[in-house]
């Protein structure tokens, strides 16, 4: 495994998945995953939970990409920007749900702020586009620069890998 690839990488995706919320939010839908970590750390909605959120994902992203990492390397034995989006769906999948029982765990749900529900449904058709799109994006990225594995070497074809 090449851990350092997976968390710089994986740190790149999460920027990735900041900036897209960010023209999103700009376009007027209010989707912020940065604002409910760090509003889950316990501190009032407003500026420093955003950076404490937005650290919190980056740490987060890091951790995602040491397990998409180790996905490549020991289950499905194939690396690149594919394999990382098919990944993306299941992590999108496995957050987006936790999400939606945001309201039974996080102390400013729905008091302080709004519940996003499941994949940020409760933001519209936009809110779960936006969800998945940017954790496909996150996909592709960490698949991409963490690169082909090992056992493709084995197997695939002269000159794929």
């Amino acid at each position: 495994m090449r851990p350092g690839r997976a968390i710089l990488f994986g740190v790149l995706g999460a920027v990735a998945i900041s900036l897209l919320t960010a023209a999103v939010r700009a376009a007027g839908v209010p989707i912020s995953i940065e604002l409910v970590l760090g509003t889950l750390a316990g501190l009032a909605p407003g500026g420093a939970a955003f950076g404490v959120g937005l650290l919190i994902h980056l740490v987060m992203g890091a951790l995602f990409g040491l397990l998409y990492g180790y996905l490549f390397e020991n289950v499905w034995d194939h690396g690149g920007a594919a394999t990382g989006m098919l990944t993306a769906v299941v992590h999108a999948a496995l957050i987006g749900t936790l999400l939606g029982l945001a309201s039974s765990f996080h102390p400013l749900v729905p008091s302080s702020l709004p519940d996003p529900g499941p994949f940020f449904a409760n933001l519209g058709v936009a809110g779960v586009l936006t969800f998945f799109g940017a954790h496909m994006a996150y996909g592709a990225i960490v698949g991409a620069g963490y690169g082909h594995v090992a056992a493709e070497h084995q197997w695939a074809p002269s000159g794929r890998v």
